[in-house]
């Protein structure tokens, strides 16, 4: 290495220039917290919060070895990681001083290890100290998850980059993992679309895919606007009867009977043929349409608890559903319409994905029209990009 070229490689590791770069990439923003023996709580804020293993459960984070907290957060043993939400930058700037109040002027829920945990944190995660390792000038923590759980602000986390806090939009999520290859084409192509239409009526608009008699949402926008924002991309639930009536109007007769049999098995009776007649309306439409505002909610509290696990149990919506449907109840009307879901068609006529826009009652007839007619020019976008053709246009 020449004298210049060795000149030139210290200065780029100056601790100021690395910082600089460093800092080029965003971190969230993580409120350690613990009570000690007697009770004192102590906190404090760090930018290197990070999920480690499944199995076991573990999670990290790296405190500055000269901190004065962190010692006694290590001889504590355990401590809760509140996830600070965009609109709690407040907090982490109180804790990043040395303020007597800091505690006092916020809201706690004792864990069961006893440590403070934030109200209105965008996630928390309990834990007890797995081992400390030491990393130059920081420490290496792994935490034993003992208890974790989601927010319920909905706000987004908040961010540190480039030396300052901050937050960030979403304009789509996308979990690739449950996306199949001869999907992956379709979801890419509805990205920009689901974009627009979340941007222009002020929903969230969901994509989902049928893979192997199961519905996975494999992409959403709006996610602002959703009770479980991004925690709903990856929830999957069965293509049973009377869910997901997109994926299955217009894919064959074996299909419905599979979607229909499903269907009676996880609610244990069915009537096959009010089922039948509603597959007929879709098709007849060209979108399907759920209505009640109870089922939207039994819906969100169900995708909620799988935002954790990936599964949702939908029975109670489905009971929902036909109940609606037995008693003649399912009305549509601007108010109580919660769902449209519109079909993707590839070039042999197969739905490919469904966009479904999540609303909670519109404010006119007019408005829900709007919201129809342009989820159905998004669909009829994407299948004419996709080199498909709609069957019902055949």
């Amino acid at each position: 290495m020449t004298s210049s070229t060795a000149t030139d490689h210290k200065r780029s590791l100056d601790p100021k220039n690395f910082r600089y770069v460093l800092g080029q990439y965003p971190t969230g923003v993580t409120l350690i917290t613990a009570a000690q023996a007697d009770g004192e709580p102590i906190a404090m804020v760090v930018g290197t919060f990070t999920s480690v293993s499944l199995d076991p459960p573990l999670v990290a984070f790296l405190p500055d070895r000269t901190s004065s907290s962190w010692p006694k957060i290590r001889e504590v043993g355990s401590f809760c990681a509140n996830i600070l939400t965009s609109a709690q930058e407040d907090v982490c700037r109180s804790f990043a001083q040395k303020h007597v109040d800091r505690f006092s002027a916020r809201n706690w829920i004792t864990t069961e290890t006893g440590a403070p945990r934030l109200e209105g944190a965008a996630a928390w995660i309990e834990c007890v100290i797995e081992e400390v390792r030491p990393a130059g000038d920081h420490d290496i923590v792994l935490g034993r998850v003992h208890d974790l759980g989601v927010g319920d602000s909905g706000d987004l986390p908040l961010l540190f980059l480039r030396g300052g806090y901050g937050s960030f939009s979403i304009p789509s999520i996308q979990s690739l993992d449950a996306i199949l290859p001869r999907h992956l084409a379709a979801v890419d192509a509805a990205r920009p679309e689901i974009e627009a239409l979340a941007s222009e009526l002020q929903v969230e608009c969901l994509v989902t895919v049928a893979v192997n008699d199961t519905v996975v949402v494999v992409s959403a926008a709006g996610v602002e606007r959703s009770p479980q924002g991004p925690g709903r991309v990856g929830v999957t639930f069965p293509l049973a009867a009377p869910l997901a009536s997109a994926h299955v109007a217009w894919a064959g007769v074996e299909a419905e009977q599979r979607w229909l049999a499903e269907g009676e098995q996880l609610l244990g009776s069915l009537s096959l043929d009010l089922m039948s007649g509603e597959l007929a309306k879709v098709r007849e439409k060209g979108y399907a349409i759920s209505t009640g505002l109870a089922t939207k909610h039994e819906c969100e509290r169900s995708t909620c608890i799988a935002s954790q696990t990936g599964l949702a149990d939908l029975t109670g919506v489905m009971r929902h559903l036909v109940g609606r449907l037995e008693a003649g109840t399912n009305e549509i009307t601007a108010t109580n319409v919660t769902s449209i879901e519109a079909p993707v068609f590839g070039p042999a006529g197969r739905v490919m994905v469904a966009l479904q826009l999540s609303l909670s009652g519109v404010d006119s007839v007019t408005h829900l029209e709007t919201c129809r007619d342009r989820l159905l020019a998004s669909a009829a976008r994407l299948t004419e990009q996709l080199g498909g053709q709609s069957p019902r246009l055949a």
